[in-house]
């Protein structure tokens, strides 16, 4: 099974070298690292090309990390996709985890895998750990319920089979920060695929400033409803009543607190300037572990 590890970057001169060392430092070796440079204007690009005899290095334009994605799998010669930020970082045995619970599946092919994570400063720093809920025993109708209300797991955890690209079509790049939430929802919702946890921690995400801001993650919370509303419309009249009744019933029942949090939250999202951004993300990822 060859893995194909595709990493977009774009301005992220500070860390793609060692994320790219991270997947090339696999333990499971059937893999190919392929880097999209989305346009970046910092040294980006140079750095990448000092790996050129071990990964297959393309430049294009900017256009977006959906489209930097798009073009990586286009180019892929694994069965396998796994997206790999540019500023995260897999453990060495990533790869080979992922490998061995997709096996286990009864259909490997119409499934997204994702994994816990450790969260990580811009210095590397270990922050925490997070672990995911996990839905596993959950039918397919009850977790595309809670999927609706919010998104599930971390897309550079992510492990998808080539051929439900082929199948159910790419990244959408026109819905901005939020291309992985579509995917999940247009594969789970639309096309019966099914999202599973491998309850290990098998990457590094990494938090930090230039990342977060307010204006994006006000951006992300506004693309998520309208993604929701497009995904929830192509349905027939019958299932959509199911979806909303469901999805209401989930949402009334969260805690009075759950719900209170989640619309300050909103809110601050809004009004804050963005140096306070990075802060009310990592407090925000440790309660969304609670909620």
């Amino acid at each position: 099974m060859l893995v194909s590890i595709v990493i977009p970057v774009y301005n992220t001169e500070k860390f793609v070298k060692e994320c790219i060392e991270s997947a090339l430092n696999q333990t499971y070796r059937q893999i190919e690292v392929i880097v999209v440079d989305d346009g970046s204007t910092d040294n980006s690009l140079k750095i990448i090309k000092k790996f050129s005899d071990q990964i297959k290095v393309i430049s294009k334009s900017n256009g977006g990390t959906a489209s930097a994605l798009n073009l990586g799998i286009k180019e892929m010669s694994g069965n396998w996709f796994k997206w790999l930020s540019a500023d995260d970082l897999l453990y060495p045995n990533a790869i080979q985890e992922f490998v061995d619970e997709a096996k286990k599946l009864d259909d490997m092919t119409n499934c997204i895998l994702y994994s816990n994570y450790d969260i990580i400063d811009s210095n590397g720093k270990n922050l925490r750990q997070f672990i995911e809920p996990n839905y596993n025993s959950k039918n397919s109708f009850e977790l595309n319920t809670i999927l609706l209300d919010h998104y599930i797991g971390n897309a550079t955890t992510s492990l998808i089979h080539k051929s439900a690209f082929e199948r159910f079509g790419m990244f959408d790049e026109n819905v901005g920060f939020a291309e992985d939430y579509e995917l999940w929802l247009r594969f789970c919702i639309l096309h019966k695929c099914r999202l599973q946890l491998i309850p290990k921690i098998l990457c590094k995400y990494r938090i930090h400033e230039t990342q977060l801001t307010a204006k994006k993650m006000d951006k992300a919370l506004e693309n998520a409803n309208e993604i929701r509303r497009h995904i929830l419309n192509q349905l027939d009249k019958e299932e959509l009543e199911k979806y909303s009744v469901a999805l209401k019933k989930f949402k009334n029942a969260k805690p009075l607190a759950v719900r209170a949090r989640h619309g300050i939250r909103n809110i601050m999202f809004k009004i804050l300037p963005k140096s306070t951004s990075n802060k009310i993300l990592q407090e925000y990822l440790k309660r969304k572990q609670r909620d």
